[in-house]
């Protein structure tokens, strides 16, 4: 599916449920923010729900306080089968935790909505762009497309999503359409200085301190191409962060000149361990995620962990190892 298609289902559809993956990130949650409230003020049935509730830091996205959490919004009885379920910033189901059982087990249909390369699509319909800095750049082409008008907040929503997602128009997938579309953003109201210190500036003192705890995990493999963090449970319960304080985490060991590929283990308060990757663009990560059950582009990507720690640490470093350029 195009994005001129998809524009077009989001015009055809009168009822949705919009939702991210889980812990969701700026990305996600400005494009499923954004879509919400255009889609709204055209007259359609939307709600916006996830699995998770989103870290605090990100409530400035949410200004109209619309997104909801699955829980206390109460679908397991609804009739779904006249409802269009989007998937944004995901393709894959199993990313969006219980809203899989809950929720998209019973939706009339479902839309993948990403930026990251479809995998295996079957009953849902993907609208995929991996060559689109964002799913929120994404999502401006498609109220342009249909002509919605675009709110103050939702251009905030959308910038900030953007600006996330290509590390300050830093990243390789950063184009001349990135860059229109956040100039036209800005002209709708987005302010850069306010965003970037909410999305960088804003951290709790847990955070500087998970930032330690985490950098001191530091290993360095292959001549210094491959970086590896670790971050486990005891350390999210000593400094007192969330989970979600994590996330930026794996870009630290990109700074570094000899670094090609950053890894980062990290376990969240219920034991569950994934593994983060991010690469200068040597290595294909997304195929290193897909042979561990994972996904994502060419240089981002992740997987949740099927084997404990030193288990999956031994058989990430090898299989990048077995890649790394000469």
């Amino acid at each position: 599916m195009t994005l001129d298609e998809a524009a077009g289902r989001f015009r055809d559809g009168n009822d949705f449920i919009l939702t991210s993956h889980e812990s969701p990130d700026a990305d996600g949650l400005g494009a499923e923010y954004a879509l919400a409230v255009a889609l709204s003020a055209t007259g359609k049935k939307i709600r916006a729900v996830n699995a998770d509730d989103y870290p605090p830091k990100y409530a400035f996205i949410d200004e109209r306080g619309i997104i909801e959490v699955l829980g206390a919004a109460k679908l397991e009885d609804s009739d779904l089968s006249g409802t269009t379920v989007v998937l944004i910033d995901t393709n894959d189901i199993q990313y969006t935790g219980d809203m899989a059982d809950i929720v998209l087990s019973r939706a009339g249909s479902i839309i993948l909505f990403d930026h990251h390369e479809a995998m295996g699509v079957t009953r849902e319909e993907a609208c995929s762009v991996p060559d689109a800095s964002s799913t929120c750049e994404m999502v401006h082409y498609v109220l342009k497309k249909l002509g919605i008008p675009i709110a103050k907040d939702v251009a905030r929503a959308l910038f900030a999503g953007i600006v996330y997602d290509t590390g300050s128009f830093s990243y390789a997938k950063t184009s001349a359409s990135t860059l229109a579309a956040a100039l036209d953003l800005v002209r709708k109201g987005a302010n850069p200085s306010m965003i970037h210190n909410l999305l960088y500036e804003s951290s709790a003192t847990s955070v500087l301190l998970l930032r330690k705890e985490v950098l001191s995990t530091l290993e360095l493999h292959h001549e210094d191409q491959i970086a590896i963090q670790v971050m486990n449970k005891e350390t999210l319960m000593s400094t007192g962060a969330s989970y979600e304080d994590a996330e930026d985490l794996i870009n630290v060991p990109l700074q570094g000149k000899s670094i090609e590929v950053s890894v980062f283990f990290k376990m969240n308060y219920s034991g569950i361990l994934r593994c983060s990757l991010r690469s200068k663009g040597s290595v294909n990560v997304a195929h290193v995620a897909q042979s561990f059950g994972g996904g994502g582009h060419k240089t981002a990507a992740g997987f949740k962990s099927p084997y404990p720690l030193d288990t999956i640490k031994k058989k990430v470093l090898e299989l990048i190892g077995s890649i790394l350029p000469n």
